[in-house]
Order: C-alpha cells, then structure tokens, then sequence
C-alpha cells in the first residue's frame, strides 16, 4: 500500500499536468501557427574553449491569413501573379503590417539579419501564405556535452522564439519544406565532419509577471490573483533546430591517447635498473609522473571548465595512478632490500630479485587489461 501523501502528491501532479495541457490546447486553437524551415547555409568555425560556433543560417517563416483580409496594395502585375499561384515581394511589410516578431534566443552579440517578405496564394484554402525570409549571420552560444572527448558529437542548434506569447503565437516546424544543411561550405573540416540528418524540437518556457512596490494594499490580493491567471498564459514558444558535427578524433589520439601511453610504457623501464639502484628507479619515476601531469595540463588547456571527466581525462588519470603504484612499489622494495640485505646487494636470483619480476608482469598485465578495456569502451 502507497502512503496517503504519495498519491495526493501524484494526484495533484497528473492534474496539474492536465490543466495546463487544457490551456495550451485552448491557446495553440485560438493561435497564429507560424511554420519554420531552417537551413544552415554556412557553418564556421566551431570554437570548444568559450562553446560558440560561427554559422550563416537562412529561416523561413510561413503564417496564413483568409484572403479576405489581406489589404496589401499589390501592383497590377503582383496582383496577377498572386492570383496565378506564383510569389509576390511585399515591400516594408513588417512596418505596416501583423509578423511574428521572431528572434534567435541563442545568439551571441550582434547578428547581422536581412529580412524580406513574401506572400503565396494557396488555392486549396482560398488563405494567404505570409513568409518571412530572414538571412543570419553571427555566433551562437552552444552547451557542449564533452564526456566522450575526443570521440564527440555535438549539436550545433539555433533556438527561434516569438516575441509574442502562446496565446497570440505558436512555432512549429514546417512540415511541408524541410530543414537541411549545406555540408560542402564548412570551414572547420580538417576538425570535424558535419552529418546530413537535422533534429527539430519544439518547446515552452514560462514567463513571470512581478508585482512592484508601488502598489496598494488594498488591491494586493486582487492584483496577486491577476498576476497567477495571467502567469499561465505566458508561455513563449521556441522551436530549436539542430545540426550535428563529429570532431575528428586523430590529431587527439596521435597527440593525447599515444603520447600518454608511451609517457606510461616508459615508466616500465625502471624495472629494468638493478636493484641495487633503487633509488635511481624512485627518481626515474617520480620525473615520470610530473611530466605525464604537466601533459596533461596543457591538454586541458583546450577545453573548457567543466565538472566531469573526459574520455581523454580518464585514461589520462588511469595511467597516472599507474605510475603512482610503480613508485609505492619501488619505494616497497627498496625498503625490503634495505632490511634483508646489506647495502642493497641484491644476489643473482634471490627471492627479493624473483618478487620484483613478480610485480613487474602484475603491473604489465594490468596496463594490457586497461588498454583492451579502454578499447572496447571506445568502439
């Protein structure tokens, strides 16, 4: 049996859930549906360090309204071409006329837009089909997902959203014309690999409304109550389209994964230097150790500052634990050679000498049994 405030909990949940379905329901019917095709013309350089990426992009944006109420003074000959199917340029449009009033919500800085109007007569429905052609150039902020660094895929996205609320506006992705991208004109190809497959993904946000100080008293319970009926109708609605990107991953293996591994597999050699030099093999391995972290700070200098591991990270720091055991181990020794024997005179097979080999091939098979892992991990 489920506790009591378990399922009032649950309940109040699933109705909440339920009423605000019925209210955007309700909102999306009374509406202007507003259809996007995004196409990336253009992507520039991608830049992991800061997460932005440079792109032209081309949006078009299509609403409808009745024919009847279309009141833009058409020239004779536009007006016959409209008639006849074909597209007419509509001229200062936005500054006369109802549009959705859209905006790039990740946008960085400044994005230089040029933004033409057009509109289609669709004979079917007797309605005019608006578009809004809008040419973008600029960067985009981009949160990237780097846990399988260097073998990552990222999304590079372009968020659209209206200046209008859910009530008067509502984006959807056009399901007559296609978003796509222009994989040849891509600047970072010696990094990365652009694929042909495009995401959309329709979302809302919620917007708060605050109440300032300056109001009575007296009508604060009223206006509290104006300010939720109110809070539940402003939604915005974003549709966000996003491409993908596959970093190419050699230069990073050639100069990451391998340059690590041999830094590790060099410390294997301190087993070779006599027992009676264990000191030497003591500073052998701790300059090792130093230097496999020092590589793997300027590594990380290409990257930004996050809170989780890489792939890179991950082996980086397996096989610094490596070499850590390595010098417990020679510091293990050196002690057992320091109380056994006399001055470190470590005779030809003794069982001090057989140990040391023991440990070797537990260390060795342990570095192997990494790497398999680590490959199967990766493929």
């Amino acid at each position: 049996m489920y506790p009591m405030s378990t399922i009032t909990t649950g309940l109040s949940k699933f109705q909440t859930t339920t009423i605000e379905s019925y209210l955007l329901s309700s909102q999306i019917d009374k509406a202007t549906i507003v259809r996007i095709r995004l196409v990336f013309l253009r992507i520039g350089e991608i830049d992991t360090l800061n997460e932005k990426y440079q792109a032209h992009v081309s949006i078009e944006s299509r609403w409808s309204i009745l024919f009847e109420k279309f009141s833009y003074n058409l020239s004779s000959d536009d007006q016959q071409r409209l008639n006849n199917g074909k597209s007419v340029s509509l001229e200062k449009y936005s500054q006369s006329y109802w549009h959705p009033q859209l905006y790039i919500e990740n946008g960085l800085g400044d994005l230089k837009e040029q933004i033409k109007y057009s509109a289609k007569l669709n004979k079917e429905n007797r309605t005019i089909d608006i578009c809004e052609h809008r040419d973008i150039k600029g960067c985009f902020w981009e949160k990237l997902e780097l846990q399988h660094f260097p073998s990552d895929i990222q999304g590079l996205s372009v968020s659209i959203t209206s200046m209008f609320f859910t009530d008067k506006v509502i984006l959807t992705a056009d399901p007559n014309y296609f978003s796509g991208i222009n994989r040849e004109a891509f600047v970072d190809q010696q990094e990365w690999s652009l694929y042909e497959h495009i995401d959309t993904k329709q979302r809302y946000i919620n917007e708060f409304l605050f109440q300032t100080n300056d109001d009575d008293d007296d009508d604060q319970d009223n206006d509290n109550q104006q300010i939720t009926n109110n809070t539940e109708n402003r939604k915005r609605s974003i549709l966000t389209v996003t491409c993908h990107a596959a970093r190419q991953s050699e230069y990073f293996f050639w100069n990451g994964f391998c340059l690590i591994f041999l830094i590790t597999l060099l410390s294997f050699c301190t087993f070779g230097i006599p027992l009676q030099n264990l000191v030497n093999r003591l500073q052998v391995t701790c300059t090792v150790v130093l230097t496999s972290i020092t590589f793997r700070w300027t590594v990380n200098r290409s990257l930004p500052t996050i809170s989780y591991l890489t792939s890179l990270d991950k082996y980086g720091l397996l096989c610094i634990f490596n070499l850590v055991f390595h010098a417990i181990w020679h510091s293990i020794i050196s002690v057992i050679a320091w109380e056994y024997t006399t001055n470190y005179s470590v005779t030809k097979n003794s069982w001090i000498m057989y140990l040391d080999r023991g440990a070797f091939c537990v260390f060795f098979s342990f570095f192997i049994i990494l790497h398999i892992a680590m490959i199967i991990w990766f493929y």
